[in-house]
C-alpha cells in the first residue's frame, strides 16, 4: 500500500458533519463565468454565516457557520468540484459549534456580495449567497488574509491534505483473507461449511489474479486453519497492502429469503475504532518537528482514514456491478459495518458476502466450483478495473457538484 502524505495545501478533510439536531446544508450551486461566480449553499433552516478570502497556502473563500450537518445528495464524501473561479470545495467541522465550506479559487477573487435568502414558496431551502468578482493578484493580496487559528490541530485541520502515493514496485499486493477456519467454521446450512466456501473461493481468486502477472497476492490462510481477527490485519499491515479482501459467505434467520452477495466497507461507527499511525517517520511529513502532540496525531489518523475510506468505497462499488454479471446481489449491496478486520487506518479494505448459505440456491452455487470460479473471475476483473483507474478520486463521481441555474 503507499504511503499517504501531508501536505500543508489544501483546505481541510475532516468527515462531514453528522449532528443529528443540527441544520443540514442540501446543496452547492454556481452560477455566472469565470470572471464573475455566484456560490449559493442551500441549508435546511435559517444560518448566519461569514464569507472571507484567504492568500495562504492557496488562494481561497472560506465560509464560516454554526454547527450544521452535511446530507447534498451525491457528494457523500462532504467534497465536490467547482465552477467559474471555484475549483473544487471541501466541508469540515471547525470544532464541536461550528462547521465550514472551503472553495479553492481558479483565479484571485475579492467578495462582492454576502447575503442570505430566506425559504419561500419556489424554494423551501434558505440561501447562503457569495458573489464573486475576477481582481488582479495585488487587489487579491490586499483584500485577504488568514485568520489566526486557535491552536496548531484547527491549523493542520484546515491546511492539511491527505495524498496517496503510489508504491515504488512492480506490481501491486493483494491481501486475501479467507473468512474463519479451524475451530471456527463459521455458517454451516444446507450441508455446506462457510470456512470450506471461503477457502476454495480464496484460491481460486489468488490463482486468476496470479495469471496476470499484475499482482503479488498473499494469503492470510491457505489451509484449514484458525486466525485471530487481528493476525488477519497483520498480514496486510506487514505486506504494505494495496488492497485487502475478506471473503465470506452469510446466513439468515430460519424463515428469511434473503440471498445474493453484499459489499462491506467500514462503518461512522467502525471509524471510531480505527487503528494505527505511520510507525515510520519517513511515512509522515511532519509539520511541527517530530514529536506530535495528540490533537495532531488524531487529525493525521483522521486524514489516512477518510482516503483509505474513499478507495474502499470506490472498489466496492465497481465489485457490486461486477459480481452482479454472475448471480444476486442484494439491494443496497455496498453496506457498511464496523467489522475488525476493516479498521486498519491505511489499508483499502472490503468484506465480500458472498451469498447466504441459508439460501439454498445462493449454498448450491457456492458449493460449485464452477460458479465460484465465475463470482471469482468478476471479482478479479473488479480489481483489474480499480487499479486501472488513473485517479481514483478525481474520477470518483462523488466529487462533482450539480451545477443548476441561479435566478
Amino acid at each position: 500500500m503507499a504511503a499517504f502524505l501531508i501536505s500543508a495545501l489544501m483546505a481541510g478533510l475532516a468527515a462531514p458533519a453528522m449532528a443529528l439536531d443540527a441544520s443540514e446544508i442540501r446543496q452547492v450551486r454556481f452560477g455566472g463565468g469565470e470572471d464573475e461566480t455566484r456560490v449559493v449553499v442551500e441549508v435546511s433552516s435559517d444560518l448566519e454565516f461569514r464569507a472571507f478570502t484567504v492568500s495562504e497556502p492557496t488562494m481561497r473563500l472560506v465560509l464560516d457557520f454554526p454547527r450544521a450537518a452535511w446530507s447534498v445528495d451525491g457528494l457523500d464524501l462532504g467534497e465536490g468540484l467547482g465552477f467559474g473561479l471555484v475549483d473544487e470545495f471541501r466541508f469540515f467541522d471547525r470544532s464541536a459549534d461550528a462547521s465550514r465550506l472551503v472553495f479553492e479559487l481558479e483565479n484571485p477573487a475579492v467578495i462582492v456580495n454576502q447575503f442570505g435568502i430566506p425559504a419561500n414558496s419556489d424554494n423551501p431551502h434558505h440561501r447562503l449567497v457569495i458573489d464573486l468578482r475576477r481582481v488582479e493578484s495585488s487587489e487579491f493580496e490586499e483584500e485577504s488574509g488568514f485568520p489566526e487559528p486557535s491552536d496548531l490541530g484547527q491549523l493542520i485541520a484546515e491546511r492539511g491534505d491527505a495524498t496517496f502515493a503510489e508504491p515504488d514496485r512492480a506490481r501491486r499486493v493483494i491481501v486475501i483473507d479467507a473468512g474463519h477456519g479451524g475451530h471456527d467454521p463459521g455458517a454451516v446450512a444446507n450441508g455446506v461449511h462457510e470456512e470450506d466456501v471461503n477457502l476454495a473461493a480464496a484460491l481460486d481468486l489468488r490463482r486468476r489474479l496470479l495469471a496476470t502477472g499484475r499482482y503479488d497476492v498473499i494469503m492470510t490462510r491457505e489451509n484449514d486453519r484458525y486466525l485471530t481477527l487481528q493476525q488477519r490485519v497483520n498480514v496486510a499491515r506487514a505486506a504494505n497492502a494495496d488492497l485487502f479482501l475478506s471473503l465470506h459467505a452469510d446466513s439468515a434467520g430460519a424463515g428469511s429469503s434473503a440471498r445474493g452477495a453484499a459489499v462491506y466497507t467500514l462503518s461512522d461507527s467502525g471509524a471510531g475504532r480505527a487503528q494505527r499511525l505511520p510507525e515510520n517517520a519517513s511515512d509522515w511529513t511532519h509539520i511541527s518537528g517530530s514529536s506530535q502532540p495528540p490533537v495532531v496525531r488524531n487529525i493525521l489518523l483522521s486524514l489516512s482514514l477518510r482516503e483509505k475510506r474513499n478507495r474502499s468505497a470506490v472498489f466496492a462499488e465497481i465489485a457490486l456491478d461486477s459480481m452482479a454479471t454472475v448471480g444476486p446481489v442484494l439491494t443496497n449491496g455496498h453496506r457498511q459495518r464496523g467489522f475488525y478486520v476493516l479498521l486498519d487506518s491505511q489499508v483499502p479494505a472490503v468484506l465480500v458476502e458472498m451469498g447466504f448459505l441459508t439460501n439454498r440456491q445462493d449454498a448450491a452455487n457456492l458449493n460449485s466450483g464452477a460458479y465460484r470460479g465465475r463470482l471469482m473471475q468478476s471479482l478479479a476483473d473488479a480489481i483489474d478495473a480499480y487499479f486501472a483507474r488513473d485517479d481514483v478520486a478525481d474520477d470518483n463521481p462523488v466529487r462533482s457538484a450539480q451545477l443548476t441555474p441561479i435566478p
